[in-house]
């Protein structure tokens, strides 16, 4: 699973299985879609713009659907496990930034070269990964 993945001890609620399913969904259509990117953007020329665009948007139109599925699995828990996921997002926003930030810094020291678009690209799943990290953190405080 990703690191939006819900807790193993609360799986069987109809709101993680709801989630659960539709994670499966837009991952599958994201992994799809990437792949069909990647290939016509070599067939596309560089001066077709419009074109390129349209292909190189084309994977991030499944990343909506994540979005929805994680609000309604939010919406959707109790209040325990809303908070939960509040404090970890918080968290893993906050750790995110902040590695950005300090990225930034070096890189503007010339420590080493960042290429923006990659930079962009990663973004997403560093913040997924902290949020992951953040969450089971989080939850241990609630454990004990």
């Amino acid at each position: 699973m990703t690191s939006l993945s819900p807790s193993h001890d609360d799986c069987t609620t109809p709101a993680v299985r709801t989630y659960l399913r539709w994670l499966v969904v837009s991952m599958s259509m994201y992994a799809s879609l990437l792949v069909t990117s990647l290939f016509a953007l070599r067939a596309v020329p560089p001066e077709a713009i419009a074109l390129r665009a349209a292909f190189g948007l084309l994977p991030s139109l499944p990343l909506l659907l994540l979005i929805w599925a994680f609000a309604r699995y939010i919406r959707e828990a109790d209040e325990m496990q809303r908070q939960i996921e509040l404090q970890s997002l918080a968290l893993g926003a906050m750790v995110t930034g902040i590695g950005f930030m300090v990225a930034g810094f070096l890189g503007s020291a010339g420590v080493f070269a960042l290429k923006g678009n990659l930079v962009a690209i990663l973004v997403l799943p560093a913040l997924l990964g902290s949020y992951g990290v953040a969450k089971a953190v989080v939850q241990r405080g609630y454990a004990g």
